[in-house]
């Protein structure tokens, strides 16, 4: 995995791979997969089984989170990543985001509506317009890039951005639900904080996520042993999940689908914690298993994470069409996210190429899957 250079304390070469990165990733995308097949093709019963409540769980904490923290964190390892590179990258999948959003959303849901597949009532509150304009994850992406970018010029990855981070996780409570009346306006703060009920992933507070990653990343490059390094912040984010989880049970805040995505301050440590302490669990699984379980599979899950995105969801949305909206069974949604998520993968490998949700690691290469 190494190209050459002066071994570390932990034996890894300076430009090798964090594969712990790259199999959490991995795990991220497929993750997100589960969930949004069980979310629209599976009856809201089954959301709330055992297996449905596992299911929400890792396409909470282990996917969102852990894939912001490291599209930040790798960014201390690309070789492009001058402002001009970030910002590009960013307007890029700002674009993707908004090309998704029309073809997942708005033209199956008016294809629908015109031949009277679906009504208005049932697809209530969403439009066509209000899918099109749908705050993402490739929305998030792109304006995290630009914020990079920008961050980049006056500062290195470091306190200052910890500071940026924490203002955004401060000040998005009072943001909240603030728009001006017009569509397009409104669409536009929609990107910035949560301004209605189509914005998942606003920038306000989840770019918390890939700046924290930032930091992170840039202390592991230069760290003597990365290994270690990786451990110390594991150990501490074990103790942060603790104490936000124990937090949490405290003031019992509501925890549904829009507390996640307004993710108020009282959440932050405990989902910081675990993605801290996660990252470290896969590390921990390469550096154990990787001899004995080819992990490379998953490894070029995470290089092909943007088209596994986007191939999943234009699935899912289309999907619905033949299979109904929310309708099957635990049964057949399990069997259901395992074709999706075998159908993702096999047309992944034979996509033309996407611009990547990450900046591209430069380095030596991981196996491939």
């Amino acid at each position: 995995m190494a190209t050459g250079g002066d071994a570390r304390a932990d034996g890894t070469d300076p430009g090798a791979r964090i594969l712990a990165f790259d199999l959490a990733r991995g795990l991220a995308v497929v993750f997100m997969i589960l969930v949004h097949v069980m979310r629209h093709w599976g009856d809201p019963s089954t959301w709330t089984t055992p297996i449905g409540t596992v299911v929400s769980f890792l396409g909470g904490p282990p996917a969102a989170p852990v894939f912001m923290f490291l599209m930040g964190a790798v960014l201390a390892f690309s070789r492009r990543s001058s402002f001009g590179s970030l910002a590009r990258r960013g307007l890029v999948l700002l674009a993707m985001g908004y090309a998704l959003n029309l073809t997942r959303g708005t033209i199956p849901l008016s294809l629908g509506m015109a031949t009277g597949f679906v009504t208005a009532e049932e697809v209530a509150p969403f439009t066509p317009l209000s899918l099109f304009t749908t705050v993402d994850i490739l929305q998030l992406a792109g304006c995290s890039l630009i914020l990079m970018a920008v961050l980049r010029r006056f500062a290195p990855p470091g306190p200052a951005w910890l500071v940026v981070a924490a203002a955004a996780v401060v000040v998005a409570p009072a943001l909240y639900g603030q728009t001006v009346g017009l569509p397009i306006a409104d669409a536009l703060l929609g990107l910035l904080w949560s301004s209605g009920t189509n914005v998942y992933y606003p920038v306000l507070p989840w770019v918390v996520f890939p700046l924290a990653g930032a930091v992170v990343g840039d202390m592991v490059v230069r760290a003597s042993d990365r290994r270690a390094l990786i451990r110390r912040i594991g150990l501490i984010g074990v103790v942060s999940a603790v104490l936000g989880t124990v937090l949490v049970a405290t003031v019992a805040p509501p925890l549904d689908d829009v507390t996640y995505w307004r993710l108020p301050p009282i959440l932050l440590p405990g989902i910081l914690g675990f993605v801290a302490a996660w990252v470290w669990l896969c590390d921990v699984v390469v550096h154990r298993m990787d001899s004995l379980v080819d992990l490379g599979v998953v490894y070029g899950w995470s290089r092909r994470v943007t088209s596994m995105y986007v191939i999943h969801w234009l699935i899912v949305a289309w999907g619905v069409a033949f299979v109904g909206f929310r309708v099957l069974d635990l049964g057949p949604v399990l069997v259901a996210m395992v074709a999706v998520l075998v159908a993702t993968i096999v047309v992944a490998r034979w996509r033309p190429r996407l611009p990547r949700l990450t900046t591209p690691v430069e380095t030596s290469p991981a196996r491939s899957g």
